[in-house]
């Protein structure tokens, strides 16, 4: 990112200048412009940004102002900060979609079941979409997602009464089978609402168990879906994820109402979808 650099100083005095003509906060005119750095045209992930002493003196503000206009850049996805030294851009990210729902979730069970329903959207098209390339001339960049799926049902299977295994292979299955649809960006936004709704997915895997059913049920509601996409056949892929889901969004639109508080303290405990603490801070 050698060109963040180039020309810097010519470029300090101008964008104090602007800096100025704009009624809005320090923090924000700071952040608008290191958007820009990052975004430029010859700026890839990971590139390294100048070091904030070197920016505070380019902008013209403190340091304390430099902080948390980065505080407010790696919350939006953009870049990755490093303790001792500079931070970096980040990679393209869906960070903000994930906190914007985690928060979103927290409020009320309207919310879960909206943001269920785009999952179960997305899902269905991403089914579809590797089902189309299954069954064409991309067929073998498919095959290590499949076998991903299929080593995620057999993990199941073997231990399905341990929550923090069907926790881990239920989401592991359902990202590899996005992930065969060959779409980065879908892939991206799904792994994000998969990992704010991961609460949501414990409850109902606790349910399930309490429910008597055959634990290896699950396993085999994956090996059946898995099948259906590798038919090839798009209608047939969405057919079964459309049931799939539909099963999910019926358990959470019966869940009594402290079921959600349950929920909120969770969120707030910080705990992730395989058990362990999650910093959700970061």
């Amino acid at each position: 990112m050698g060109g963040t650099r180039e020309g810097a100083s010519a470029r300090q005095p101008a964008e104090r200048e602007a800096m100025r003509a704009r009624p809005r906060s320090l923090t924000s005119q700071v952040v608008e412009f290191i958007e820009e750095l990052c975004v430029g045209p010859d700026v890839t992930p990971g590139d390294q940004l100048p070091p904030e002493g070197e920016l505070a003196t380019r902008f013209g503000v403190s340091r304390v102002v430099l902080r948390e206009a980065m505080k407010t850049l790696e919350a939006r996805g953009l870049v990755q900060r490093r303790q001792g030294k500079p931070a970096v851009v980040a990679s393209p990210n869906a960070l903000p979609v994930e906190k914007f729902v985690a928060f979103a979730v927290l409020r009320d069970k309207r919310a879960l079941m909206e943001f269920t329903e785009i999952r179960k959207a997305l899902e269905v098209h991403g089914a579809r979409l590797a089902a189309q390339r299954i069954a064409g001339p991309e067929e073998p960049q498919t095959r290590p997602y499949v076998a991903r799926a299929r080593e995620a049902i057999a993990e199941q299977r073997a231990d399905p009464l341990d929550m923090r295994n069907r926790l881990r292979t239920d989401f592991a299955f359902h990202q590899a089978l996005v992930a065969a649809a060959g779409n980065a960006s879908l892939t991206q936004i799904l792994d994000a609402l998969e990992r704010s709704l991961a609460e949501s997915r414990e409850e109902s895997h606790r349910r399930y168990l309490a429910s008597g059913a055959d634990p290896a049920g699950s396993a085999t509601e994956h090996e059946v879906l898995l099948d259906a996409v590798l038919t090839g056949d798009p209608a047939h892929a969405v057919a079964a994820m459309e049931h799939h889901l539909q099963v999910t969004l019926r358990e959470i639109e019966s869940r009594p109402e402290g079921d959600e508080a349950d929920q909120d303290k969770t969120h707030r405990d910080g705990t992730d979808q395989d058990g362990t603490h999650r910093d959700t801070a970061s």
